[in-house]
């Protein structure tokens, strides 16, 4: 007997994809619905509230993994005694979502959601936060490292250098999508991507 797909997990499949491709305000509820083939209309009112927990429960459910990779990669480096290096913060920040978006393949959009979508998603809200604990520890650890940078200068300069890495990987996404770059060009994608946050980081205050 086959068993059918849960309505949630293909809602935010579809949603994932949709507002990757149009944006979260580009795409209505009702063609979300559809896409993932559901009769009602109201699939996603019903499941999720509407569109802004939608967003939130895609982000949710992405960083729930991701996290996971990192609080597992952040022990090993504490376990070595390399937390207190700056690079090896950096990758096991960034590595978790390079390697989340390989192992989507050559359809992964996750990358491209974060750029349309993070503007207007609320980390603190209770939905995402219970999963971000990991990526907040990886914050303070980083921002010890980088004492010449106020905590003004300093969360001002990781949103524009998060900012920069997800651009990135929603560029190589897009053209992965195209058949223009292959799996193994993103290992070179993400050490650049590392170095330069890292660099990024320790450049002088402005």
């Amino acid at each position: 007997m086959t068993t059918a797909p849960d309505p949630k997990e293909a809602l935010v499949e579809v949603a994932e994809r949709l507002f990757a491709e149009h944006g979260p305000d580009g795409v209505s509820l009702r063609d979300i619905a559809r896409a993932a083939g559901q009769r009602n209309n109201s699939a996603v009112q019903y499941h999720f509230g509407g569109r802004e927990h939608l967003v939130a429960e895609v982000f949710r459910r992405r960083m729930a993994q991701i996290n996971a990779v990192r609080a597992a990669r952040l022990a090993e480096l504490d376990a070595a005694g390399e937390a207190g290096r700056l690079e090896r913060l950096v990758e096991t920040l960034l590595g978790p979502l390079a390697e989340h978006v390989r192992a989507a393949g050559p359809s992964s959009t996750y990358a491209q959601f974060m750029v349309r979508t993070l503007p207007s998603v609320d980390f603190d809200a209770s939905v995402i936060a219970e999963v971000n604990a990991v990526q907040r520890d990886l914050g303070r650890r980083m921002q010890r490292l980088v004492p010449h940078l106020s905590a003004t200068d300093f969360e001002r300069r990781v949103e524009l250098a998060m900012t920069m890495a997800v651009s990135a990987l929603a560029d190589f996404e897009r053209r992965w999508n195209l058949g223009l770059v292959g799996e193994g060009d993103l290992a070179a994608t993400t050490s650049e991507i590392v170095t330069m946050t890292t660099a990024a980081l320790q450049a002088p205050a402005a």
